[in-house]
């Protein structure tokens, strides 16, 4: 069964979730956006040799701020970023560190993924899900019943549209994109709390297209 524990990491704690299979003995990591040693202590505990993948759904220093730190210390992770955000980790001021003080450690993808890629994790499959609109290779990950959403989906609102490469129209997409999987799944957003796909259905705005409206098809 997966299982799924959150550590806030940064100045502006974006969600790093560890996740793992105790039954299959299988870890990742999802949007390192911080070095952490907390975080380090708990992997350690699952068992380092365990890490499989750092999951990253954009390119905001934010969201990669640690990447590096946690490649060091597990050289055998692979990182996963999509093609539209390439060029974010060697970019300061398209990442946005420049514009918060920090400095991002460079760093290469081990694995580029677009939409409707799958990776192994154990027994279960990930899917890779395209969402633009934050950035313009913003995706989200389904694991099971588990959506992460970076910031894509955030409990009750969305990502902003205003930063470079960020795109409104592709943001509205995005949403309704989600908005129309089947069924319910857990929703592991960016920042803030948790939520479910059927509680944002219900309950946020953006997904009910009332700030939408005027980019209706």
């Amino acid at each position: 069964m997966i299982k799924v524990e959150c550590f806030p990491l940064g100045v502006l704690s974006a969600n790093c979730y560890f996740v793992y299979d105790p039954d299959n003995k299988v870890s990742m990591l999802v949007d390192t956006g911080d070095s952490s040693t907390v975080l380090q202590a708990r992997i350690d505990s699952f068992g380092g040799e365990k890490l499989q993948y750092i999951l990253l759904t954009h390119g905001h220093f934010d969201h990669i701020g640690g990447t590096a730190w946690f490649k060091e210390r597990y050289p055998q992770v692979r990182i996963v970023l999509s093609e539209g955000d390439l060029d974010f980790p060697s970019d300061q001021r398209l990442n946005l560190a420049h514009h918060f003080d920090q400095q991002i450690i460079h760093f290469r993808p081990d694995i580029i993924v677009k939409d409707g890629d799958e990776l192994p994790f154990g027994k279960e499959t990930i899917r890779v899900l395209s969402t633009p609109g934050h950035t313009r290779g913003g995706v989200c990950y389904l694991l099971g019943e588990h959506l992460f959403t970076g910031d894509t989906l955030i409990s009750g609102t969305t990502g902003r549209t205003d930063f470079p490469t960020g795109n409104i129209k592709a943001m509205y997409r995005s949403i309704e994109r989600l908005a129309a999987l089947d069924g319910d799944y857990y929703v592991y957003c960016g920042h803030g709390e948790m939520s479910t796909l059927e509680n944002e259905r219900l309950y946020n705005m953006f997904m009910r297209k009332y700030f939408y409206d005027d980019l209706s098809k």
